[in-house]
């Protein structure tokens, strides 16, 4: 147990020492009792063990579970995340204090280290007693990087709503997704990130009670990466019954990659490191071999046959998370990210706008017609605007569509769809990124940086809070229908407008289809 100095240094260091008013909490879980620390009501329990080591000879294998431990451990410091390459979103000179809704101790909140022994959750919750929703973040970042700090920031979101959140760090790049069931029958099982992910959820189902949350009403969520792991998940075996509800956010993944492919990915690995047997890749160091994997292709959730048996969503929605619940939506800007720095881009004529939409494999003789239709429904729009729209349409939205829609064809529970269209004030340069990948997320968390937004904010947080609690996220000022095939009903987030409408730009969709 740390002594009172001790506890004070840590807390300092956590940027949370000036918030805090209340005695620090203690929780008991199936391991060992936890100290927290208080931030206006709202209790934060960091870097919580839900597994145990995956280094050395637990390297690529299933999670097991954490060692129990004598006394009252320190839950005052962040966990560490799992080894990555350099950069954190909370500090992106970019999008970091967006983020961070410009909250004063964004750096300190956001300082991580990084750990192969990355096992570990956040927990927030404004009491031990009770039966509140529970709501777990999957963080983004792809399959290679990122952190659940999010939650860290999220105190306000936690204390408005009355829900306990939870934000999971797991094992990521070549130490979650490497497949080498191709190689040895020793590693069959593979997708040991998304396995790491059960674990948490498991970990949620025996001890979430003691942090006032029901085990019984569980939803999870995420953005981007987070999304398509969600979207795995809802295929796999072993997450059936530890969650309720789910909402995918600009992450849609309806396959998942195939065992040929990540094999020979595999053999790249131990070609880069001079190696010719799937064990000896459990005795290089964790530096040596993410460097190594740096060349090898992304990492995929796989079909591995067994703890994902086959195709997630493909051809139809999975029979195995049929009742549960879902949110699915995306931004209208998804791909501005990856033009921050294309002054080509941002400077398009309607000659150039045409040329490249032909370039992107839009057949020419329907070119015009799609453009006009943009045009048509999006007046005064520069030729950069529709650029993103379109790029949007033909990947994140369209995704995200044929999930809602095979979830639809189920009809066995609903899915409510939503598009966000708030432009962020924020560019690079002149270069103006609008509604940009992952711009609603921060604001689900209930973090503002931009005045203008403070309503919407409250209205995602809202919505998603409803949505944990029942299964629907309309609440009084804002009612959401359920999409159907039928009326393709759709909630257009908005700073100032937001609204639901059946089947936002229909002849644009017919069209790319």
């Amino acid at each position: 147990m740390p002594n009172r100095r001790t506890f004070l240094q840590s807390l300092l260091s956590t940027g949370t020492l000036l918030a805090t008013t209340e005695a620090s909490p203690i929780a008991e879980t199936d391991c060992g009792r936890l100290q927290a620390s208080s931030v206006q009501g709202v209790h934060v329990f960091r870097g919580i063990p839900y597994g145990g080591p995956t280094e050395g000879s637990a390297r690529f294998l299933p999670p097991a579970k954490p060692a129990k431990w004598t006394g009252i451990r320190d839950a005052t410091i962040t966990g560490p995340r799992c080894v990555q390459g350099p950069g954190n979103i909370f500090l992106s000179p970019l999008i970091g204090e967006y983020f961070g809704g410009g909250r004063p101790n964004r750096t300190e909140l956001a300082r991580q280290t990084d750990s192969e022994n990355c096992l570990n959750v956040n927990v927030l919750t404004p009491g031990l007693k009770g039966k509140r929703p529970v709501m777990v973040y999957m963080h983004g970042g792809g399959l290679t990087g990122g952190s659940s700090a999010l939650t860290l920031f999220s105190d306000v979101h936690v204390r408005e709503q009355d829900i306990v959140l939870v934000g999971v760090n797991h094992r990521l790049n070549v130490f979650g997704y490497t497949y080498l069931g191709g190689l040895s029958s020793k590693y069959a099982t593979a997708n040991v990130g998304q396995l790491d992910l059960i674990a948490a959820l498991q970990w949620v189902q025996r001890n979430i009670a003691n942090f006032g949350g029901d085990p019984n009403n569980v939803t999870i969520f995420g953005e981007s990466g987070g999304g398509a792991k969600i979207s795995a998940l809802l295929a796999m075996p072993g997450a059936k019954g530890l969650f309720h509800k789910a909402a995918v956010q600009s992450g849609s993944v309806l396959r998942a990659g195939d065992p040929d492919t990540a094999t020979a990915a595999a053999r790249k690995l131990l070609a880069n490191l001079g190696l010719t047997q799937a064990d000896e890749l459990q005795h290089i160091s964790a530096d040596k071999l993410f460097a190594a994997s740096r060349n090898i292709g992304q990492p995929a959730v796989i079909v591995d046959g067994h703890s994902l048996p086959h195709q997630p969503w493909d051809p139809t929605a999975p029979e195995l998370s049929a009742t549960i619940p879902l949110i699915i939506g995306c931004n209208k800007d998804e791909t501005s990210l990856s033009y921050t720095k294309d002054s080509a881009i941002h400077t398009l004529t309607e000659a150039g706008l045409k040329e490249r939409t032909i370039a992107a494999g839009i057949p020419a003789a329907d070119a015009d017609k799609l453009l006009s239709l943009y045009r048509r429904d999006h007046p005064g729009e520069s030729p950069t605007d529709i650029w993103f729209r379109i790029t949007t349409d033909r990947g994140t939205r369209r995704n995200s569509l044929r999930q809602a829609e095979r979830k639809a064809e189920q009809n066995r529970a609903s899915v409510f769809f939503y598009y966000c269209q708030w432009d962020t004030p924020i560019s690079e340069g002149a270069h103006k990124i609008k509604a940009f990948h992952t711009s609603d997320l921060p604001l689900t968390m209930r973090l503002v940086r931009f005045p203008e937004s403070e309503q919407l904010s409250k209205q995602l947080s809202a919505a998603w809070a409803a949505f944990a609690r029942t299964g629907n996220p309309s609440t009084n000022a804002l009612p959401w229908p359920a999409f159907t095939l039928k009326d393709r009903a759709t909630m257009i987030f908005d700073s100032t407008n937001s609204h639901a409408i059946n089947d936002p730009d229909r002849d644009t969709r017919r069209l790319l289809d």
